[in-house]
């Protein structure tokens, strides 16, 4: 309590200099909290970003690699000479030693490439020395009785195995391989086996200038390659368990946090894992942070520091302002305070002043309003007066029909005396859908009746819409233009469909008329458009300027449904000339009894 009373002790000058103080170091000191743990954030990002850059070029590499093998392959076994002299060489020396160029000339001048091809006589070709290597061996090998079982073109990847020329055993301890069965046809047994294959220092070699350490692991977590050649061979496992890893993440490993990350390759399910010191990676990015901290600290008090001597020549329009509000308080509507400039204190003295114009006007414009709505309800009372009368001789006329038994002009009459009774006596903007489709139900009934061709209609509607409400006539004005301009030269069908689209009421209008052509449509769809913007534009007496005195068109149906909805309506027109004609209108729905409010 003895707080509240000293603050309220103080003067307007000193609270407003303590409340500023507190709003700049309080946002500040959070402001420096949440710089430094979102800089760290994107430190850890930035990080993360550059290490997946190297990670995919290394990535990018070695499937380049392994695409050159599938390559190799598939030109092996898709090349109608080496099929022709595979054949020829089980019978023709020469053929065998031609055969033996060629896969020479496919391996090209790629140094580690080695290509072996085995029929099923146990014929071996190569393109490297017999003398270093029997290529028939490769027959007793597990892997191989797997070739058979195979799809058709499938390719088989081996990694981390020894490398099987005993000249470069020293120099290139592992290799990887791929085998593959070829076969004439799909379902036909294999005619011979092909195997590539290529030193595992190839990849070894694009790991050598990382900063991260490259881990090229099999799908049962071996490692396959790394620039640790004791390494190759043995389980991911042993160092990290990758079960129990996500990636990317950041893990204690070898007493320092490492950045852990993780990309596939396109063959063999295998995959490369990446493992760089964190701290290395950061460093630079951290001191730059640190840094930026201390900066904002000093400008922080800097700003404090002139923020407190400024406000002392800010206050006084302050002041001037107040008594003004007290003055309006007491009910003078006539002050003004009289404040300007550029700043934010001019631009609100501006405004206070501005506002107590409008709302002088509004004191106008409210009374003006209220007698127009007077004069308004003394004119609908009387133009309920000679609607009665009118009520009255129909009637008759209907029970003088029924009376000489001429049903069919009776209902016509009652369906007239309906809609003049719906269109006079209802004072509600918004209706039922039930009411708005018996009155257009009646509309189409007086239709029919007037058409020179047979018309009819049909109404599709959920029961559980019928309560739903919707303005008034918006159905007819639409119907009208099917009656009057697609079926005049022959009959036609109009079938009105009302349901829920996307929790959105859609009500669609189709009849099977003449259609509009191309430019007709367009011309329709340009003058929508124009009305669009005129709906703010009011006519001398006060009416919409798009209403005339024949009744409510299609344009304006629009215009009265934009002015209710808004954005949220929209009005679709479709025609195919000759063929049919659809107007669609989607807005939201309203439930009667809900006072007019979306649901």
């Amino acid at each position: 309590m003895k707080e509240k009373h000293r603050l309220s002790q103080l003067s307007f000058r000193q609270k407003l200099i303590l409340t500023s103080i507190a709003c700049l170091v309080i946002p500040a000191l959070g402001m420096l909290y949440i710089t430094n743990v979102y800089s760290k954030l994107i430190i850890r990002e930035h990080s993360l970003e550059k290490s997946t850059q190297s990670l995919r070029i290394v990535q990018s590499q070695i499937d380049v690699i392994f695409e050159e093998m599938v390559s190799v392959s598939n030109f092996v076994h898709f090349d109608p000479e080496i099929k022709t002299l595979l054949e020829d060489a089980k019978t023709n020396p020469v053929a065998a030693r031609n055969l033996t160029s060629r896969l020479e000339q496919v391996a090209g001048d790629t140094i580690d490439l080695r290509i072996t091809l085995l029929d099923k006589e146990g014929h071996a070709y190569s393109d490297y020395s017999f003398y270093d290597y029997d290529p028939r061996q490769f027959l007793k090998r597990r892997w191989f009785s797997t070739l058979e079982q195979l799809p058709p073109y499938d390719t088989l990847f081996m990694g981390a195995e020894d490398n099987y020329l005993t000249s470069l055993q020293a120099e290139q301890p592992y290799i990887f391989m791929t085998a593959r069965a070829l076969r004439e046809e799909t379902t036909a047994a294999p005619y011979a086996y092909l195997i590539v294959s290529r030193s595992e220092a190839s990849i070894r070699e694009r790991f050598a200038s990382m900063e991260e350490d490259v881990y090229l692991l099999d799908e049962e977590e071996n490692i396959l390659s790394n620039r640790n050649q004791e390494l190759i061979g043995t389980s991911f496992d042993q160092l990290l368990p990758v079960d129990e890893l996500v990636f990317p993440d950041i893990v204690k490993f070898k007493g320092q946090n490492q950045l852990l990350l993780e990309l596939p390759l396109k063959f063999a399910r295998w995959r490369l894992i990446s493992v760089a010191p964190y701290e290395q990676l950061t460093e630079r990015l951290n001191g730059i942070n640190r840094t930026g901290l201390i900066i904002q600290t000093i400008f922080a008090v800097s700003f404090l520091f002139a923020l407190t001597v400024l406000l002392r020549r800010f206050t006084k329009p302050v002041l001037v302002l107040g008594k003004a509000a007290r003055r309006v308080e007491d009910g003078d509507l006539m002050v003004r305070s009289g404040i300007r400039g550029a700043d934010e204190i001019g631009s609100l003295g501006h405004s206070f002043d501005n506002m107590l114009d409008r709302v002088q006007l509004m004191l106008r414009q409210v009374e003006t309003e209220q007698e127009l709505k007077r004069q308004a309800e003394i004119a609908m009372l009387q133009a309920q007066i000679n609607p009665h009368f009118l009520f009255n001789v129909l009637s008759s006329i209907r029970l003088k029909l029924l009376m000489k038994q001429d049903e069919e002009n009776a209902a016509i009459v009652g369906s007239l005396s309906a809609m003049l009774r719906a269109s006079f006596s209802s004072r509600e903007e918004f209706v039922s859908i039930a009411s708005e489709l018996d009155f257009t139900k009646q509309y189409m009934e007086l239709m029919r009746f007037t058409m020179r061709y047979p018309t009819e209609y049909a109404v599709h509607v959920d029961k559980e819409l019928l309560l739903e409400t919707v303005p008034r006539f918006i159905l007819q004005p639409i119907i009208e233009n099917a009656y009057k301009h697609g079926f005049l030269q022959s009959g036609g069908r109009v079938v009105i469909t009302i349901g829920l689209v996307q929790s959105r009421l859609t009500i669609t209008i189709e009849d099977n008329g003449t259609g509009m052509e191309e430019h007709t449509l367009a011309a329709l769809l340009q003058h929508i458009r124009q009305k669009d913007a005129e709906l703010g534009a009011l006519s001398a007496d006060g009416t919409p300027v798009a209403e005339s005195a024949h009744g409510i068109g299609l344009i304006n149906v629009y215009q009265r449904l934009k002015l209710i909805y808004g954005e949220r309506f929209e009005m679709n027109i479709e025609s195919i000339h000759g063929l049919r004609t659809t107007v669609q209108l989607i807005m939201p729905v309203k439930r009667i009894g809900a006072d007019n409010h979306d649901l």
